[in-house]
């Protein structure tokens, strides 16, 4: 009889269990969060990484690791190369052995945007030893708990911890970020609305913290990001959160493109496609 638990049959059983995670994964990006993305492979298990996945311009190169739903596993191995690679990380599926049903996932990773964690200095040794008995220490390699890794019983969760919340809940994430801080929305302000007169809107948010509760990844890089596409593009797209956060990037950029080193404004070119941006935020609104 098969059985696909079979020590023989490793490498069959990680591609299916490989594809499964693919299809549970595929549904709930484009089912549940509304997002397109890309699926990359490597030839070969030499940097860390199974796959590669791309969405919500967020690159994700994960580390695929399963066990059946009853072991008792404690640890997992992972390569050092994993730090390296942009949005590195490390996803741990429990399969039912009868089913190949999978949950929960345990994962391990940083922010939308942001790198591996750190691996820690726990060593991985030989099983066995060399002549002499030692078990040597095999190199490029660390060891990480299991309480390292948090915990998700739906790949809807595991999702939006490797790439956001996505464009759906952008509009129930700016209006709970402007309750908290006590603003609303003028829109007859904002349809008068130019650069020159921007400064009080774009500081209505605190686009940091906008841009973490949204999955964004590092507010710096997805400001410069969102000027490139203006200014290959010719306009400003994206939903009012995003464009909202592009305007409180903007004006900090702007409150600092004049200061020299020792505090003296220099003379700075004009920068791009601003009132055309907040054109764009108060159609979005």
């Amino acid at each position: 009889m098969f059985d696909l638990w079979a020590p023989e049959h490793s490498v069959l059983r990680e591609k299916v269990i490989e594809r499964a995670f693919l299809a549970e994964l595929s549904r709930s990006l484009l089912l549940d969060l509304a997002m397109p993305f890309e699926v990359l492979r490597s030839e070969f298990d030499a940097f860390g990484y199974d796959i590669v996945v791309e969405a919500n311009r967020v690159l994700r190169h994960v580390q695929l690791k399963a066990t059946v739903a009853t072991g008792s596993r404690a640890h997992v191995e992972v390569q050092l190369a994993l730090a390296d690679k942009p949005g590195g990380c490390v996803v741990w599926v429990f399969v039912d052995r009868e089913t190949l049903r999978l949950g929960p996932f345990l994962w391990f990773g940083g922010e939308p945007g942001q790198p591996l964690p750190p691996l820690g200095d726990r060593a991985v040794r030989h099983t066995r030893g060399d002549s002499e008995g030692t078990k040597k220490v095999r190199a490029g390699l660390r060891r990480l708990p299991r309480g390292s890794f948090a915990r998700f019983d739906e790949i809807g969760d595991l999702a939006v911890a490797m790439f956001g919340s996505g464009d759906r809940d952008h509009a129930v994430l700016l209006a709970a970020h402007l309750a908290s801080r006590g603003g609303g929305i003028d829109r007859d302000a904002l349809r008068r609305l130019t650069w020159e007169g921007a400064e009080r809107v774009a500081y209505a948010v605190d686009g940091f913290e906008l841009a973490r509760e949204a999955g964004l990844g590092d507010p710096f890089a997805f400001a410069d990001r969102k000027r490139a596409d203006a200014e290959r593009d010719g306009a400003w797209t994206g939903t009012a959160l995003e464009l909202w956060v592009a305007l409180f990037m903007e004006h900090r950029r702007d409150r600092t493109r004049g200061q020299g080193f020792i505090g003296l404004a220099i003379d700075a070119p004009p920068l791009p496609f601003l009132d055309e941006l907040c054109e764009a935020l108060a159609a979005a609104l």
